[in-house]
């Protein structure tokens, strides 16, 4: 399975819309993942159009997005147990402090956010990944293809745009 993953797309205060390699790469996934700070409820709308979309809410979320979306997002994808959040408080250290916030869940794969810096690596036996942000600067704006399949490691690819 072919996973488009983003976070802190922060639309509209840090730019007007979604760039366009963000409607590429979720045109050819199967589903979308965002890790949250999407900040307005257009950016769900926006993002359904291509794959079905689960994401969860972050701490620059406006009252109204937050309302309807989760603080974690626990599913299987692929016989992968895949745990989601945005993630709170300095970066340094963030990574272990999310992988803590799942340990009764026995993860595979723990995506998260907040710090708008692309991380892929393994703790723990677990993949993590935080694609980055895809409002950055031009030229450091980033996203991630994650691929699932069963039986097989998860295998990341950074998109810088």
């Amino acid at each position: 399975m072919r996973i488009a993953v983003l976070s802190d797309t922060h639309i509209p205060t840090r730019m007007p819309a979604l760039p366009g390699k963000v409607y590429e790469v979720c045109s050819e996934a199967d589903l979308v993942l965002h890790s949250g700070d999407l900040i307005e409820r257009d950016v769900i709308r926006d993002l359904e159009r291509f794959a079905p979309l689960r994401a969860v809410q972050g701490n620059m979320d406006v009252p109204d997005v937050k309302a309807i979306l989760p603080e974690k997002y626990i599913s299987e994808i692929e016989g992968h147990k895949v745990c989601m959040t945005h993630g709170r408080g300095a970066p340094m250290g963030l990574a272990g402090r999310v992988l803590g916030w799942f340990r009764e869940e026995d993860p595979d794969v723990v995506i998260f956010g907040h710090s708008h810096i692309f991380l892929h690596t393994t703790m723990k036996g677990t993949t993590i990944l935080n694609p980055g942000s895809a409002a950055g600067r031009s030229g450091q704006r980033s996203m991630a293809i994650l691929t699932l399949d069963e039986g097989k490691e998860p295998v990341v690819e950074q998109v810088l745009f």
